[in-house]
């Protein structure tokens, strides 16, 4: 069945992005934590000669990079916590910076390709050409019976995780969110936080994500985390709706107290900026604040995660005291210039 997710009203403010990761291993190699240095290096190798028949990609060896420039790329999402600790591990990027191939992660390749909006079949007909592209010049561990076959059990089958990242305030603000894990778990899914398995969610930002790779297609994959996904999304726009019912001017005190302090502010925190920053989304959803852009916006939490906020300002070696002053004063600076309050609220 295809979805069509455009058109579908209040989505933007609730679905970031999607994910689609494919997890594959070359037939004629044994799994990463079995290799030796060399076979490690003959993988990259292959992976990197496969992919000359794409687009142009960029690659990162983790033994060559500095830690910092790992991190950069773990926030952002082209890496995994798990690929910066592996130092036979590599990453390939496409030029548009959306598309990442890890390598010698848990498996020979993790395939991932990241987009804004609920754009799930976007994301796989992409990721599927580099995949049949690889595939067709080496040969994957593959089962008739039991399909591609992979490090861990649990992707067996497909190989493939799909994962919708959700600004989720209704939900973590009534308790639904909780009430609706054993159901999603149930149906062979999870949430998990931004960053994936055994991270917290972050500004009311939660991912959801298949469990279930065994047993069933890609594209039936597919069609079921775009069910669930627009199934939570109708759940959290009941949710808002009854959160401006119950409590307007909670939440309006609420939202305008945290642009208060964003922009007058001398010293501000990294967990306190998107505690405060998802109160303005907040804001923003329910029509207290204007602003030009979401996409913008949420660009520019982005782009204040800790690694990036420190190259980018020239704090490498910064106390944390002397980056949360910078930061208080590019919030104060940056904040107004894309958000405004309301008319109404002046």
């Amino acid at each position: 069945m295809a979805w069509e997710s455009e058109g579908i009203e209040g989505l933007e403010t609730i679905v970031i992005s999607v994910r689609i990761r494919l997890a594959r291993n070359f037939a004629a190699y044994p799994f990463p934590q079995k290799m030796d240095e060399e076979q490690a290096a003959n993988v990259v190798y292959l992976v990197e000669k496969g992919l000359e028949k794409l687009d142009r990609f960029t690659k990162y060896d983790l033994k060559e990079i500095s830690e910092e420039e790992a991190l950069l790329l773990q926030e952002q999402y082209l890496i995994s916590p798990a690929l910066t600790k592996s130092k036979a591990g590599a990453a390939f990027v496409s030029e548009d910076r959306k598309v990442s191939v890890m390598v010698n992660e848990e498996d020979h390749l993790r395939q991932q390709f990241i987009v804004k909006g609920l754009e799930l079949f976007r994301a796989y007909e992409r990721l599927t050409l580099i995949d049949d592209v690889l595939g067709s010049q080496y040969d994957f561990a593959f089962d008739e019976k039991l399909g591609y076959l992979t490090a861990c059990p649990s992707n067996l089958g497909t190989g493939m995780r799909a994962s919708v990242m959700m600004f989720l305030p209704g939900l973590i603000w009534n308790g639904e969110l909780k009430k609706i894990l054993p159901t999603l778990k149930a149906g062979g899914f999870t949430v998990r936080g931004a960053f994936g398995e055994g991270t917290q969610g972050e500004g009311y930002v939660y991912q959801i994500s298949n469990e279930r790779t065994l047993g069933t297609s890609e594209l039936d994959l597919i069609d079921q985390m775009m069910e669930i996904a627009l199934n939570v999304c109708d759940l959290e726009k009941r949710a808002r709706a009854k959160m401006l019912q119950n409590s307007e001017v909670e939440i309006k005190d609420r939202c305008l107290r945290a642009y208060g302090t964003l922009t007058h502010c001398a010293m501000l925190s990294l967990s306190e900026f998107h505690a405060k920053m998802a109160d303005v989304k907040l804001g923003i959803i329910f029509g207290f604040f204007q602003t030009e852009s979401l996409d913008e916006f949420q660009d520019f939490i982005d782009g204040m995660r800790a690694t990036v906020f420190r190259v980018n300002n020239g704090l490498r070696d910064a106390s944390e005291k002397d980056c949360d002053i910078v930061r208080a004063e590019t919030v104060r600076r940056v904040l107004p210039q894309l958000v405004r309050i309301s008319k109404d609220w002046e």
